[in-house]
């Protein structure tokens, strides 16, 4: 039985920043709303500013703590006149946004997530430029985590901008008036909840009898913290001062230099309880309205500011005091007759805690993240950009090594079976399944601009035109079939419409109840490497329920490892040193238009049974098989040099292979070479083993991925001479790919999906591709050749067969 609808785990990206402890406060509490409300989901974190290149975190917040600390008046210049101008805030933005956006792309790309979070202004700024320039149509908002929300916080391109109280809706919506702004209940995570202040006293060991203020000195400890602790202290023997100095270990000392007994004073440096101490206060001060303050809110904590810093710190208090939930103190004369009064009088504590138990208890996080994709379904999708943006190296390469004639077109086979009672199938109700998904997929909406090598957004797919069918008669034998998949791929997208298509093969009336119907998936090589399409094509289908789809979280690891200079450089050289490919007659011809497309079912569990029985890994006892498969069909045929191996080009992931995104080529490449002629199985197997293990430990799928990308950089003409020189039979004579695909069961409008064959495109001199995809227990092979070859399917698929029928004779 399968399900629609929407996978139960979503992929959240949350995007942040290392400035203060505010923005990240907001990002685990983002996290954990997220925890609660879709169990299971796979969530990111980036730092906006590591995103924007190295070492711009490190001088940004150099820049923003001597603003605040030496050049208050510049601060204030900034921000003033981001208010006054709005050609200055909408130039600033435009700037921040496209110096964000570009790099924030990528990592977008890579992870494909559901859902972004923004709770750092820069972040949001990249955003909402992918949103204009890059036609994002992930949902988006921002959470801002200052009180007083300023225009570098607010963006129209986003879905939602949720502020912290009705009173800073206006405060936005001034400063972007097309901005969606919303309330949200303070973002802290879960522990930050009203608690019995005696039991928090008594395990801290704090005074039950004195008015305790807990004073919050930030992440920077900005302002005079010794002369608000000094005023405190002095405003009343009843008063117990807790200041949390955070990681500021030089503020404990100046403070503990101060003199003041334990009951007077209580320097804290970094702490873990936070909630238990904030539960244990009766006031908390600020100078910045920030993080604390949100907390204290939080927990049901009055709030009291003075002594603002700089720019956004007087903003939120005066938004604050505006919201009536803090008292702003002119001084610090002000706040010790403040105290005083408190401290005699604690029933004024009252009805500052009720107005801050008001707000709080009118607001629910966990309800505006969960309304929060529903809201984005709702508004108008954001018009596409009209101008094309460039594609990445890794996918500019594979326009830039197309022809008429070379093909750079991916995709897969997929072979459906009715389930008992159910209909085959036709075009119509594959038109009608995909509509749906299809709007919500932004790769079956881009479309190439091939001058350019960059990317343009559809506003619509004209399923008709993207999904068309063959009706074959009832008595059609299953290679006609198959002969409709290689007109499939012997002829070329068409220009002007987003680059992917379909081809069903189905016969009329069905052959029998589970008459197989064969569905062509391909799209362009520029819009994504084999897992790419794999985990777009994963995202078309239905599921069972209860899938937990763990071959869609990402990896927690890099499968290469991590980056080593030395390793790159060990594998230019290997590169370097590998020479040209052996000469096969195989790769004398050049290509026909005229493609072969053959599928062949094999058992996945025997496959690796045999590994075990090898003692090697599964993807090699593949490789050592199609090798052989390779040289049953090519010797007879005379397209082999006797005595020569056949160079693979095998791709390689850079890390644990998961149908986690959706778009790009991220993969490495090794060449190794195929053993040919006569020998015994498992001795092919080790030959195999030993090329891998000697071509991945000299870094050289490393190399190849940087050597793409660093020929990306080069003028379109030296690319495109670069692409169709390496990308040929000058180096390899062959490609051999292994993928993993879905582990569970898959059905398309009420089909099961019985196999998927992996289909890879041919290049300059080249005519003969294999694949290989592990889904739900079957082993698929794809192979694709050109005409020109001479070779019948049925040797072909034969001589897969008997490959794999010996080799399960010698290794069981």
């Amino acid at each position: 039985m399968q399900q629609t609808g929407e996978p139960a785990p979503h992929r959240v990206l949350v995007l942040s920043a290392d400035m203060g402890g505010g923005h990240n406060a907001t990002a685990a509490a983002l996290e954990e709303s997220v925890g609660r409300v879709w169990p299971g989901s796979e969530i990111r974190r980036l730092d906006s500013l590591d995103v924007m290149g190295p070492g711009v975190g490190r001088l940004f917040r150099s820049i923003y703590v001597s603003n605040v600390e030496t050049t208050p008046w510049m601060y204030e210049f900034f921000y003033a006149n981001l208010w006054r101008h709005r050609w200055f805030s909408r130039a600033s933005k435009r700037f921040t946004g496209s110096w964000c956006g570009r790099r924030l792309q990528t990592q977008i790309d890579r992870f494909d997530p559901d859902l972004v979070l923004s709770t750092y202004p820069l972040g949001s700024s990249g955003l909402a430029w992918l949103k204009d320039h890059r036609g994002l149509q992930v949902p988006a908002a921002a959470w801002v985590s200052d009180f007083a929300p300023h225009p570098f916080w607010v963006y129209e391109q986003l879905d939602a901008t949720f502020v912290m109280h009705e009173a800073a809706v206006a405060v936005a919506k001034a400063a972007e008036p097309e901005a969606h702004v919303e309330v949200s209940a303070p973002p802290v995570v879960a522990r930050f909840a009203p608690g019995d202040r005696t039991e928090a006293r008594e395990r801290l060991g704090l005074r039950q009898d004195a008015l305790v203020v807990a004073v919050s000195c930030g992440a920077y400890a900005f302002g005079d913290t010794e002369a608000q602790v000094t005023t405190l202290v002095q405003a009343s023997d009843a008063v117990q001062v807790v200041a949390v100095c955070g990681r500021q270990q030089e503020t404990v000392h100046r403070l503990e230099r101060l003199g003041l007994p334990r009951d007077a004073l209580v320097p804290v440096g970094w702490t873990d309880d936070m909630p238990m101490l904030l539960r244990a206060a009766d006031l908390v001060l600020t100078n910045a309205g920030g993080a604390t303050a949100l907390e204290a809110l939080a927990v049901g904590v009055p709030v009291v500011s003075a002594q603002p810093i700089a720019a956004h710190g007087a903003a939120n208090a005066d938004l604050m005091e505006v919201a009536r939930l803090t008292h702003l103190c002119s001084g610090l004369d002000e706040l010790s007759s403040l105290v005083a009064s408190l401290a005699a009088r604690r029933e004024g504590l009252d009805t500052l805690r009720q107005r801050t138990g008001e707000h709080v208890a009118n607001h629910d996080l966990d309800t505006s993240v969960r309304r929060l994709r529903e809201a984005a379904a709702a508004r108008p999708r954001p018009p596409v950009p009209s101008r094309p943006w460039p594609m990445r190296p890794a996918d500019a390469f594979f326009t830039r090594c197309e022809t008429d004639v070379r093909l750079q077109e991916v995709g897969a086979v997929l072979e459906l079976e009715s389930e008992a009672g159910g209909e085959t199938p036709d075009a119509a109700a594959l038109r009608r399944f995909f509509a749906p998904r299809t709007a919500g997929l932004p790769p079956t909406r881009r479309t190439r601009s091939t001058a350019a090598a960059g990317w343009l957004l559809h506003d619509d797919v004209d399923l008709v035109r993207h999904v068309q069918e063959t009706v074959l008669a009832a008595d059609a034998p299953a290679a006609d079939l198959w002969q409709v998949m290689g007109r499939l791929w012997s002829e070329p997208l068409r220009a002007g419409r987003p680059a992917w298509a379909m081809q069903l093969a189905r016969r009329s009336p069905p052959a029998g109840p589970r008459s197989p119907v064969l569905l062509g998936v391909k799209l362009h090589h520029s819009q994504g490497d084999g897992i790419s399409a794999l985990g777009l094509m994963d995202r078309l289908l239905d599921v069972r329920p209860g899938d937990p789809l763990t071959e869609r979280r990402p990896p927690t690891r890099e499968l290469q490892g991590r980056f080593r200079p030395w390793l790159l450089t060990r594998g230019l050289a290997s590169l370097a040193a590998r020479g040209t490919a052996p000469h096969h007659p195989l790769n004398a011809g050049a290509l026909g238009m005229g493609r072969d497309v053959v599928g062949v079912p094999l058992p996945w569990d025997r496959l690796r049974r045999m590994a075990g029985a090898s003692a090697v890994r599964p993807h090699e006892v593949v490789i050592a098989l199609l090798a052989d498969a390779a040289d049953r069909l090519l010797r007879p045929a005379g397209l082999l040099d006797p005595g020569r191996p056949l160079r693979a080009m095998v791709p390689v992931a850079m890390r644990a292979p998961r149908l986690d995104r959706i778009f790009g080529n991220w993969a490495g490449s090794v060449a190794i070479d195929l053993p040919m002629g006569p020998m015994t199985f498992p001795e092919r197997v080790r030959r195999v083993h030993q090329e891998l293990l000697i071509r991945t430990a000299r870094g050289d799928a490393h190399a190849a991925s940087a050597v793409m990308t660093a020929a990306g950089r080069v003028p379109h003409l030296w690319h495109r001479w670069f692409a169709r020189t390496v990308y040929s039979s000058t180096f390899f004579n062959t490609i051999v790919s292994f993928m993993p695909a879905a582990r569970g069961p898959r059905w398309l409008a009420g089909a099961r999906v019985r196999a998927l064959y992996p289909v890879l495109p041919l290049t300059k001199g080249v005519p003969l591709t294999f694949g290989i995809v592990v889904f739900d227990g079957v082993a698929g092979v794809g192979i694709m050749l050109d005409t020109r070859l001479g070779l019948r399917r049925g040797d072909v698929e034969s001589a897969v067969r008997r490959a794999f029928d010996d080799a399960q004779a010698v290794l069981g």
